[in-house]
């Protein structure tokens, strides 16, 4: 038993991070909040809502129900280039204030990154040439170096996600995500699983180096619809790479197809789950503009209830784009329902989990 013990040690060592580490200590709280319910949480909630930006103290969530998400989701990209500003047009600066105020209440912080087109300079969804980005960023490719600089970069930025007396502040780290659809250059028409997975496990090699031992790692393909266990980890870079597993989904079209497919996702995700021993989560969801006044009980939480699910994370409610606008907002029809979901017993918001 105590040659397994430093055995395992070990392993955690090999891998930049100790067993009391930041992201060792989230991942066993986010084991323990688990067993309480699930964690609402919403992308780039107190920056920016339907009809406002830039406001401190604000939340499209708060707004609704007086509490805030449990979760926090912002976006990284742009860290990589050195601007002040990420893809959605949110100062770092406020990014990092936003993040340490989330901690400091007792919240979770979630960072998704869609990273530049490395060869054409252009955004994440620049796919129009269909050169395989990903083999220029490996070893030996032409943007390899490119690659570490940003790296470099993104770590530095989550270095300094840090309390006033200097506590590191863990993060769910979620790179290369929905890599099974082809709108982003990384995905399945870009790149083979091979190259995808030697990518994410170099990302988790060379970033845990650089944080140690801030980082929860997340593995979250998007919704495609017949999922099977062997279609969810096709692209799958291997257990020491991953310490959750999540799946994006919106619903785009009909209730009873975005139900009955959520339905097969989750349960191919729970059984993936327990067969590595992997929390699981919603990373991304929503329905545009939530036109269905009674989505977030009778779609969303009526697919989730029999899950152990760690969190489902609301898309952004954005100011300046109507078709990114899929969490709550107080003149929103469906305001009233999410009151309904906050009260559920099964949901857990700020208040349920900053003491816990």
């Amino acid at each position: 038993m105590k040659r397994l013990f430093v055995m395992v040690l070990a392993s955690l060592f090999a891998m930049g991070i100790s067993a009391k580490s930041p992201a060792q200590q989230l991942i066993k709280r986010l084991k323990k909040l688990q067993k309480l319910g699930v964690m609402i949480g919403h992308q780039d909630d107190p920056v920016y809502g339907t009809t406002w930006k830039w406001e401190h103290g604000r939340s499209d969530v708060k707004d609704v129900c007086g509490d805030y998400p449990a979760v926090m989701g912002f976006d990284v990209s742009g860290c990589e280039l050195d601007s002040a500003n990420n893809i959605d047009g949110v100062p770092f600066v406020r990014m990092r204030e936003e993040i340490i105020a989330q901690y400091n209440r007792g919240g979770v912080i979630t960072l998704s990154w869609h990273p530049t087109n490395a060869v054409t300079g252009g955004n994440a969804w620049d796919v129009k040439d269909r050169k395989n980005v990903v083999e220029e960023l490996l070893a030996g490719g032409s943007k390899h170096d490119v690659l570490n600089t940003w790296l470099k970069k993104i770590s530095s930025f989550i270095n300094s996600l840090r309390t006033s007396n200097g506590t590191q502040i863990p993060v769910i780290f979620r790179p290369w995500h929905e890599m099974q659809g082809s709108w982003f250059w990384w995905g399945a028409d870009f790149c083979t699983p091979q190259q995808y997975k030697d990518l994410y496990a170099y990302t988790h090699s060379k970033m845990n180096d650089s944080c140690k031992g801030n980082l929860v790692w997340c593995y979250s393909p998007g919704m495609i619809g017949g999922e099977t266990a062997d279609t969810y980890l096709k692209f799958y870079p291997g257990d020491d790479c991953v310490d959750m597993l999540g799946m994006d989904a919106y619903q785009w079209g009909d209730k009873n197809d975005f139900i009955g497919q959520l339905s097969v996702e989750m349960k191919v995700m729970t059984k993936v789950g327990k067969a590595h021993k992997k929390m699981i989560a919603l990373t991304e969801t929503g329905y545009q503009n939530t036109p269905d006044s009674i989505w977030f009980t009778t779609a969303l939480l009526r697919v989730v209830r029999p899950y152990k699910l760690s969190y489902l994370l609301l898309w952004r409610n954005a100011w300046n784009n109507p078709k990114e606008n899929f969490g709550p907002a107080s003149e929103k029809a469906c305001a009233k329902d999410f009151v309904n979901l906050y009260n559920d017993k099964q949901t857990l918001f700020l208040n349920d989990i900053k003491s816990k």
